[in-house]
């Protein structure tokens, strides 16, 4: 058997367009990050309220995600599995930030918690219904190994991009613009979050087409008329130790970032502490390339001792310099920090947040190009290909988790003050704020990943297991052809 028929492999183009789609639905993630700013300063809630109301619609979230995750796997139409969730996903991801931005305020105040409760469960909905095609549906793309990785290295890249450009548009434009997160902003930036992510979802769905289709998806399997029950959940659930600890340390990592990257936490780290909220966008766009260097440096690791061994080694490393950072700024002067200068403060924080986003963007981007060897491990194990079960329930942690680290920073803040209102660019900085925001930025992520190490040591799926299942896999495939 040789390399070209051993490995269903995917062209380069055909991978980094469909890396997009992450791009897509976090264009919207984003967006959802300043939901406390419009539920408080236009809307009148309190930040408390909103925090807990993002946490318990996960509840209802936890519904969706295996219905969704049920569609796919059962799906086969005449547009593939995939590609008729990436459209309905994306349509109602943009219809329901219409609704929460531009109509919310119009609403008569006894029905807006009510009204704002459906909406939000609308944007839930379509995350979950186009977030879930980005991890179930890479399995159709490659199954190779070495051309894994470079999934990761094209998310990453475009993160790094994504992540400058909204963060300048915030910070650098919009802001100054309208002089805060003031209604005319909202109206705004849901034009530039739609028209972006929709673009973003087209390329993506040229990229899964010519593989959207049933010769793919159903040569894998050993028994094409086995159908996949309930109960099949329950046994994947229970036996696939490799899912089970890649969720855990998904969420303990995603909660870190997201606590760390929460709208609140940059207002206090970059617009009282630093004093200079712009510091934040001018910071994206001076460690973007350095990023995207220590990127294609990860990926060269992970393609050549394989993911879990690399992801462990950048979880070890984004401990070492988040202390770091955390020293700086309590032993530091924070308000020397403006990139402005050749000063100690500025080349030092510079230098560790280079490392420290670096670092973690070659783990976070190895979570899913990892998620689909959970995938694969589960047709390896049991002959089962439920790529849609597998990815919703890294869909609902996602967004569990991001919605604790929503109402983690709610209560940090309520402590020392911020019951009835948030952090604003400006307020004058005190030693509550610095301690809050070194806890926030600094502690809590270093406690979510070392729980990651713990559970990474008991991940199964090492460099040359991935190539044991795959090999099984590509033997399968070529049996099925033979008989077809």
């Amino acid at each position: 058997m040789n390399e070209a028929t051993k490995y269903n492999r995917a062209k380069t183009w055909q991978i980094a367009l469909f890396a997009l789609n992450m791009m897509s639905t976090n264009m919207y993630l984003f967006l959802m990050m300043y939901v406390s700013y419009y539920a408080n300063g236009i809307l009148g809630m309190s930040v408390v309220f909103v925090s807990t109301l993002a946490t318990s619609m996960r509840i209802f979230d936890g519904f969706t995600d295996p219905i969704i995750g049920w569609l796919i796997d059962h799906s086969n139409g005449r547009f593939g599995k995939f590609r008729p969730f990436l459209v309905v996903g994306n349509a109602l991801l943009a219809l329901s930030m219409i609704l929460l931005y531009k109509t919310t305020h119009l609403v008569p105040e006894t029905l807006r918690i009510p009204y704002f409760i459906v909406v939000y469960a609308l944007y839930i909905i379509g995350y979950t219904v186009q977030g879930t095609v980005t991890t179930s549906a890479q399995t159709l793309l490659t199954n190779d190994p070495k051309q894994r990785p470079i999934y990761g290295f094209f998310t990453g890249f475009f993160m790094l991009f994504l992540q400058t450009g909204i963060t300048m548009l915030v910070s650098n434009y919009l802001v100054p613009k309208y002089g805060g997160m003031t209604l005319e902003f909202f109206s705004e930036i849901i034009v530039w979050v739609i028209a972006i992510a929709f673009v973003l979802m087209i390329c993506s769905l040229i990229a899964i087409a010519p593989k959207d289709k049933p010769e793919y998806y159903n040569s894998m399997v050993k028994n094409k008329e086995e159908k996949v029950s309930f109960k099949t959940y329950w046994e994947v659930l229970k036996h696939n130790r490799a899912l089970q600890m890649l969720v855990i340390s998904e969420s303990t990592d995603k909660l870190a970032t997201s606590i760390a990257g929460n709208s609140i936490v940059g207002v206090m780290l970059y617009g009282i502490i630093i004093g200079d909220y712009a510091v934040m966008g001018r910071l994206s766009a001076i460690t973007m390339i350095p990023n995207i260097i220590l990127l294609v440096i990860g990926i060269m690791g992970a393609r050549h001792s394989g993911q879990k061994k690399t992801y462990v080694a950048t979880v070890y490393g984004c401990i070492a310099v988040q202390l770091a950072i955390t020293l700086l700024l309590i032993f530091g002067d924070p308000t020397k920090i403006d990139l402005k200068s050749f000063g100690f403060m500025n080349i030092a924080f510079v230098v560790l947040i280079i490392a420290l986003n670096g670092i973690r963007n070659i783990g976070s981007n190895m979570m899913i190009p990892m998620m689909a060897d959970c995938t694969d491990y589960e047709v390896y194990r049991s002959g089962h290909y439920v790529p849609g079960l597998i990815a919703t329930v890294y869909s609902f942690i996602d967004k569990l988790i991001s919605s604790f680290a929503t109402t983690v920073v709610g209560a940090f803040v309520a402590v020392i003050g911020y019951k009835n209102s948030v952090p604003q660019v400006g307020d004058a900085s005190t030693p509550e704020i610095l301690m809050i925001t070194i806890l926030l930025f600094c502690g809590m992520p270093i406690l979510g990943w070392i729980a990651s190490i713990i559970a990474m040591k008991f991940y199964p799926l090492t460099g040359e297991k991935m190539k044991e299942i795959e090999d099984s896999i590509a033997e399968t495939q070529q049996k099925n052809a033979v008989k077809a």
